[in-house]
């Protein structure tokens, strides 16, 4: 009797597996929590000392997705996105080993073969764009995932407001460090459960209000990490109708600068499934996200920031209170308690359900990391633009 992947080569079908795989380890080292540099409220005594390894959890699913024709490809991006579809939000996130990609090209490629919404070359861009950290497109499908210091440790987060709500987050390793450069990946279904009712029912209450700053490239600070040209659009007008039209209130600086801000809930309903999901960025918009960052390390630097709160991002409850320093760390801690890490290798495609599942990146000290990202929104949300 003749093997199915001898009938499917014999019918002119090319042979794509997807397997469940024991995912070793997770992390190739201990990865410090508590009291790492340049973390967001690293002194939280609250936090874990340090990173669950990947094979401590299960909602992180590890796939060994190979495409053992070569000439494949296409056969082996549309058995991927099928099975995410049928799959993803039933785990949260999915880790796939053993892809065929080796270069950005490869996985803007795979992202078109998949035929996943992007919503496009120049509404992807600068979605993308409008987001406080900085990262550079590659393609009308993806981005480098962050230009930011190697440094500094990327909190886990959703994919959030002036990037729309995508639905899907996908990561690809093109390159790892010998060192550092992990993924640390949330459960947000947990991180529900155990955050407490009289937080939630604040937040579900007042809302959350989400505040931006750029500096204008033209200012003495457009330099310092980004500004408003650069990761928006490049003239006022643009911007400013750009951002109405998402229902931000603009305000433009005496200097040039520009703040904006929006409301918008802390608990929604899952865009599939219809579970309530924390899905916010409370904890990553937050000042702190940035006071430990290491381009504002500079102690004048950092006194000038503060005293005239130009942060690039900061969130307050709806109402615009702020939110205590208790509700921080309680929140910080749940979601590092939550996370799980996984150290990337070539080759390597993380896909987080951005509703279900937070997704960040540890600090390394040296060498190359080359990841790349793209978001994949719902027919609907395209369909309204």
């Amino acid at each position: 009797m003749k093997s199915a992947r001898t009938m499917a080569k014999m019918m002119g079908r090319r042979w794509v597996s997807i397997a469940s795989t024991e995912l070793r380890g997770g992390l190739d080292h201990p990865v410090q929590i508590r009291g790492r540099k340049h973390l967001p409220d690293c002194d939280n005594k609250l936090l874990p000392e340090y990173l669950k390894s990947a094979s401590e959890n299960e909602f992180l699913v590890n796939l060994k997705a190979v495409q053992e024709d070569e000439e494949g490809f296409e056969e082996w991006s549309k058995t991927v996105r099928k099975h995410m579809d049928e799959n993803l939000s039933k785990y949260g996130a999915v880790l796939l080993r053993g892809t065929p990609m080796k270069t950005p090209d490869d996985f803007s490629k795979f992202i078109e073969l998949s035929g996943w919404q992007t919503k496009g070359d120049d509404d992807f861009a600068r979605a993308m764009q409008a987001r406080s950290m900085t990262s550079t497109c590659v393609s009308q499908y993806a981005r480098t995932a962050s230009d930011d210091h190697r440094n500094y440790t990327i909190e886990p987060h959703h994919e959030y407001h002036t990037v729309g709500f995508p639905n899907i987050i996908l990561l690809f390793c093109q390159e790892c460090p010998e060192t550092g450069g992990e993924w640390p990946v949330g459960d947000g279904r947990q991180i529900l459960k155990e955050l407490r009712p009289d937080v939630v029912e604040k937040f579900e209450k007042l809302g959350a209000r989400y505040c931006l700053y750029y500096p204008s490239k033209e200012s003495s600070e457009g330099a310092r990490y980004n500004n408003w040209e650069t990761n928006l659009l490049p003239t006022k007008v643009e911007t400013e109708n750009y951002l109405n039209d998402r229902g931000y209130t603009v305000e433009w600086q005496e200097d040039g600068g520009l703040r904006y801000w929006q409301n918008y809930p802390a608990v929604r309903e899952h865009p599939s499934t219809g579970e309530k999901v924390w899905f916010n960025q409370i904890h990553a918009h937050h000042k702190s996200f940035y006071e430990c960052h290491p381009n504002f390390a500079d102690p004048a630097v950092w006194q000038a920031v503060a005293e005239e709160n130009k942060w690039p991002v900061d969130c307050t409850y709806g109402d615009g209170t702020p939110i205590e320093q208790e509700t921080l760390d309680h929140i910080r801690e749940v979601v590092w308690r939550n996370c799980v890490g996984v150290t990337p290798k070539p080759g390597d495609l993380l896909i987080c359900d951005n509703w279900l599942s937070l997704h960040g990146r540890i600090s390394f000290p040296a060498g190359e990391r080359k990841v790349f990202a793209a978001t994949v929104f719902s027919e609907e949300d395209e369909d309204d633009e």
